[in-house]
């Protein structure tokens, strides 16, 4: 860009984009000019499929690292030396309030915004100091049919999701947002998986001349929300996702739909389920058994997260809308083979194994809450936890809480990973080295929570009393960490309507989209069964301190 470009040296960041007949980026134009290195075919697709790179900030300049620099004076900069072009453009930005701008994109049918903070200085990695905005949720569906149309005879897509069982359930039809060369793609690949049998169990609206095909092809498709009767309102196709393959086919449940109650051995174990009709999320339609058969397949994910942990029990024995009891000292009746743990003079029980999860469900444990802490070193965590909960505030607030927190423990070289609560805040876990006191750990982490109301005095609050805490923004709890507090586990079911699931997350995940009610018990085991633990890095990689305390002494 020796031309656009009034510099000796420099070192700018955009994006290459691919513009569709309105000018909006169109992600499948651009796949299309990706790894492709015959010089014939990039000739030809550069003047079929043209690219635009987007230029939004300058990095180096003659000899002047800009990184330090304020992105608003580094825009600053970049626009001063840089000529656009067709090809080469400045992207330019907006000072305005992201709702009004996100439904300007959204008029325009555009994916979203990104926003920055004007005063923030360069990292090559996410931080808190951007965001992005999407204009709609999106997920991954399995393709199960197709209905004919006048498109070259593609009508929709018929999509399907897995739910808790990992059974096969009806998500709806997909009918735009696929240009001719996706509808070719399409039909090729689908001809090839062609079924009689309708993959589905028959459900009121299902469409009735549908060309069926193996649940094989993943798609991702955005959408508004959802109806009632679970199915996606307001879809759009966005793209095949051939980098994953399908979700696991169903899985045959512990329990029988038919039982009402059941004996059966677990470890070596005899155990009587009881009541596996008996509501317990009423307006979802949950059962004692939905849960019981969740915690037995959850259970190779869960138990290593329990391992030699005391746990608080919090008993719902008829469900989330009845009255429910605390429960620490195990009771005479529990069975000999539960494990147990002495601890500040109370008896806790442990889950070792499936059978002690399976027992305490069925005692109407829907969530597990276990201590910071194992059997042997109880005085000492094994990982530090971070608790952000919204003080009347949306969960964007939750999300931009959580990205700072990631930087400063990058900056600190602390590795932290994040989970849902299942309720409306956020969970990130810090794994240890199980060497330090309680009251050691949470000194540290009252000082990063320091930092971070300094810092960003408009997003943090830190009172322990409610009333004491500002509106809008989000409580950095600290005083969490202490010997006998418990916590939600990660994969545990929460008892809020929804059924939501307390789930593992990449820091990937952890945008402006993240609604912690998209995980929950119809569809979190297939989200687990196709990622695996996220969290296993909390059990596999405990850290020091003592750097990470040098290093926050200085900014404190």
């Amino acid at each position: 860009m020796p031309h656009q470009v009034r510099a000796r040296q420099a070192i700018l960041d955009g994006e290459i984009t691919a513009l569709d007949a309105k000018g909006r980026p169109n992600f499948e134009q651009l796949q299309r000019r990706i790894n492709v290195a015959e010089p014939g075919a990039i000739a030809r697709l550069a003047r079929s499929h043209p690219v635009v790179f987007y230029a939004f900030d300058l990095l180096y300049l003659d000899g002047h690292d800009l990184r330090p620099v304020l992105l608003i004076e580094r825009k600053r900069l970049l626009r001063e030396i840089f000529t656009p072009t067709d090809v080469i453009r400045y992207s330019e930005h907006f000072a305005a309030e992201p709702a009004h701008l996100l439904d300007a994109v959204k008029e325009q049918g555009l994916e979203g915004i990104v926003g920055k903070r004007a005063r923030s200085r360069y990292e090559s990695r996410r931080s808190g100091d951007w965001v992005k905005w999407k204009t709609a949720d999106t997920s991954d569906f399995v393709i199960c049919g197709s209905t004919e149309g006048k498109r070259q005879g593609l009508g929709a897509l018929v999509l399907g999701i897995r739910d808790a069982a990992g059974a096969l359930r009806w998500a709806g039809n997909v009918g735009t947002g696929f240009d001719a060369a996706m509808v070719r793609r399409l039909q090729k690949k689908l001809a090839a998986l062609e079924i009689q049998e309708c993959p589905f169990a028959p459900v009121r609206g299902l469409p009735k001349n549908a060309t069926w095909v193996r649940p094989e092809l993943m798609c991702e498709v955005g959408f508004a929300n959802w109806t009632g009767e679970g199915r996606l309102r307001a879809p759009v196709f966005v793209k095949l996702r051939d980098d994953i393959g399908p979700p696991p086919r169903a899985r045959t449940p512990l329990l029988d739909a038919s039982a009402k109650e059941a004996m059966l051995t677990l470890d070596s174990h005899r155990l009587k389920f009881t009541n596996l009709d008996k509501l317990f999320y009423p307006n979802d339609g949950y059962r004692k058994r939905d849960l019981l058969n969740y915690y037995d397949a959850v259970a190779p994910l869960i138990l290593p997260h329990l391992h030699d942990r005391p746990l608080s029990l919090k008993r719902y024995p008829n469900g989330i809308e009845k009255p429910y009891f605390f429960q620490k000292q195990v009771a005479a009746s529990f069975p000999a083979w539960v494990p147990t743990v002495v601890a500040e003079g109370i008896r806790y029980a442990m889950a070792q194994e499936r059978a002690a999860l399976l027992f305490l469900v069925n005692l109407g444990c829907i969530d597990h809450n276990p201590w910071m802490s194992r059997r042997g070193s109880l005085e000492h965590p094994d990982y530090w936890l971070i608790d952000l909960d919204p003080h009347e505030c949306g969960y964007d607030k939750i999300v931009e809480a959580a990205q700072w927190v990631h930087g400063r423990l990058d900056r600190l070289e602390l590795e932290s990973y994040p989970k849902t609560t299942g309720g409306d805040g956020m969970h990130i876990f810090v794994p240890l080295k199980p060497v330090y006191t309680y009251a050691q750990v949470r000194a540290f982490a009252e000082a990063l929570a320091t930092l971070g109301a300094a810092e960003r005095p408009d997003l943090f609050t830190t009172p322990r009393a409610v009333a004491r805490r500002e509106k809008g923004k989000v409580y950095f709890d600290w005083q969490q960490i202490a010997e006998g507090k418990t916590i939600s586990a990660p994969y545990v079911l929460r008892a809020y309507p929804g059924a939501p699931v307390a789930t593992p997350l990449a820091w990937a995940e952890v945008t402006s989209r993240l609604r912690p009610e998209q995980f929950h018990l119809g569809n979190a085991l297939a989200r687990f069964d196709r990622v695996g633990d996220l969290l296993a890095g909390v059990l596999e990689r405990p850290q020091r301190l003592e750097k990470a305390i040098e290093k926050l002494a200085t900014r404190v």
